[in-house]
């Protein structure tokens, strides 16, 4: 009998302090769709039951012969579906196919507005694609929260170096008491990134590799803080299924200061 008491106070622990002021937040590179359904994609989303999902690499209705599965359809309102969240996209730029580019949000709650900022990218590199970072504001138990989805060049450092530093002037103008940045970096903590450029901020999630899904050789997904929030880091995990994605999908728990 005591077992049972002792396992039922842990339980109700347990749910109490979920429930009071928690957090929990995923970042997920999609790969345009290219590995699955959106229905697979949003209901792989669901299972973790996050809060809040920065999600990169985002098409509306595009044309793509290595995703035929997804020509036409518009990603951010069947993962919404699927997932059971609202969804918001935030334009990069028109892809020359003739379909929109860029990343989204998912939010249990609902969201006060949505901004989108370009990014600096060289224009003169071949292949170097715009960029952007895309802010929710957003309410949660009193919490005001900025939650911003991003997706750094895959070129170049120099332009990631200029992206970050754009990202960090536009995040100090965010009047949030709580401000969090998530996405692929393209950047391995060997770059030095975080510690040069995003040095007054701080990663989340711990160190390990979350790409590819298959093998994680590398780090690229974050979800950043500044290191003056005080934030808890409760649990953090990895979800990796090459079927679904390339990325390994990163969740964390926090709670909310």
């Amino acid at each position: 009998m005591k077992r049972i008491i002792v396992i039922c106070l842990i339980g109700i622990w347990t749910a109490f302090t979920y429930a009071q002021d928690t957090l929990r937040i995923m970042t997920i590179n999609i790969h345009q769709g290219s590995d699955t359904t959106l229905q697979a994609l949003g209901e792989f989303i669901k299972q973790s039951q996050p809060d809040l999902v920065a999600v990169q690499e985002i098409d509306m209705w595009p044309k793509r012969p290595e995703a035929p599965r997804q020509t036409g359809k518009n990603f951010i309102a069947e993962l919404s579906l699927y997932a059971d969240m609202m969804g918001y996209f935030g334009k990069a730029w028109d892809h020359p196919g003739g379909w929109l580019y860029g990343d989204g949000i998912l939010s249990k709650y609902p969201v006060q507005s949505v901004e989108t900022f370009l990014l600096p990218y060289d224009t003169s590199l071949r292949g170097s694609e715009p960029r952007q970072i895309t802010l929710a504001h957003v309410s949660i138990a009193g919490h005001r929260i900025c939650f911003a989805s991003t997706h750094l060049c895959h070129m170049s450092k120099e332009n990631r170096k200029a992206q970050m530093k754009e990202i960090r002037r536009i995040m100090q103008k965010q009047k949030e008491k709580l401000k969090i940045v998530c996405g692929d970096l393209n950047s391995d903590p060997s770059e030095e990134l975080m510690s040069t450029t995003m040095k007054n901020w701080r990663d989340l999630l711990p160190e390990d590799n979350t790409f590819p899904s298959n093998n994680n050789a590398l780090k690229l997904d974050y979800i950043l803080t500044k290191k003056n929030a005080d934030v808890e880091v409760i649990h953090s995990f990895f979800l990796c299924d090459y079927g679904i994605t390339d990325h390994c999908a990163c969740v964390v728990d926090i709670v909310i200061p």
